[in-house]
């Protein structure tokens, strides 16, 4: 199965070890006997690599032990469906990225709308998805989809996740000042965990590196990193590696002007009783 997300991160993986062994696309191809057309659409995920040539290039490049096992288990992988493509009512977009997010070691999310997908509560997160119009029954299958992500937070080795919010994320009453309050109090509890940091970009910066649009850098073993853009449900992944490293640079400069964890939970939990207040008064 050429050019899905499983395929595409093969492919990566296959050209980061060929690179890594220092070995072009023709030598690679000269060993082998194949064109160097027919790697460099490996390489793309153009075309797709089976078991019996994936282990030629593994022997050609002289790659053993659990290193080669772990490839030659991702061809084996790419033709059983996981439950996110067994999903009907998924699209092509949310499958890749629900495929991404699976495989990543590292999450760096930049949100200026809304709580980042994986650290949504339930209430939150139905307030979200009813927004767009979609009826009962959709939304509580969107909803369910993204409680079930969430686990990567919280398998036996999680994914590290570091959301930069921009403190307008803070104040929006996202289902109102019940629902925003104990989305906040989520927020705070969450970020107890070693794997997961919330970083604020206060109001009082002006401008920052993230004005110019949401991203989420997902990176995997080995260096391997993509970024994903996204509006709706619709959005695009990024691979080639001079785009990605601009993002890494836009992260670095985030990192240096977001307060820290310590200053950030302390701007939460003000909202955070804010909206709780509101909420009480609205009770009373």
């Amino acid at each position: 199965m050429s050019n899905s997300p499983r395929a595409r991160a093969l492919a990566a993986e296959v050209r980061k070890v060929r690179k890594d062994k220092g070995m072009s696309q023709g030598v690679l191809a000269e060993q082998l006997g194949w064109s160097i057309a027919k790697i460099s659409r490996i390489e793309t995920a153009q075309r797709g690599i089976g078991g019996p040539d994936l282990a030629a290039v593994l022997a050609a490049l002289r790659v053993r032990g659990k290193r080669r096992e772990q490839l030659l288990t991702m061809a084996e992988e790419l033709g059983r469906p996981s439950w996110w493509e067994a999903m009907a009512g998924l699209s092509a977009h949310t499958r890749a990225c629900i495929d991404a997010e699976q495989r990543a070691s590292r999450l760096t999310e930049l949100s200026l709308g809304y709580v980042p997908v994986l650290l949504q509560t339930r209430a939150y997160a139905t307030a979200v998805c009813a927004a767009s119009g979609a009826g009962t029954g959709e939304v509580d299958e969107q909803v369910n989809v993204r409680q079930v992500r969430q686990g990567i937070l919280h398998k036996a080795s999680p994914v590290a996740l570091t959301a930069y919010l921009d403190e307008s994320v803070l104040t929006r009453p996202v289902g109102g000042a019940a629902v925003m309050g104990g989305q906040l109090r989520h927020l705070l509890r969450s970020a107890e965990a070693p794997n997961i940091a919330v970083r604020v970009l206060p109001t009082n910066l002006g401008v920052h590196a993230g004005l110019g649009g949401p991203f989420t850098l997902i990176e995997f073993a080995r260096g391997v990193a993509t970024v994903l853009l996204e509006s709706q449900e619709c959005g695009l992944l990024l691979d080639d590696e001079e785009r990605v490293a601009a993002f890494r640079e836009s992260v670095d400069c985030l990192d240096r002007v977001a307060l820290g964890t310590v200053e950030s939970r302390a701007i939460i939990g003000g909202y955070a009783t804010k909206f709780e207040d509101r909420s009480t008064r609205q009770l009373t």
